[in-house]
């Protein structure tokens, strides 16, 4: 379904997010 696509991407973007935060930190 399309919400679940969305969440897969919102997860992604996320993890993107976290991942550079942390090479950040």
């Amino acid at each position: 379904s399309e919400a679940a696509r969305r969440l897969g991407i919102t997860r992604r973007t996320l993890h993107k997010k976290l991942k550079k935060y942390g090479l950040m930190h």
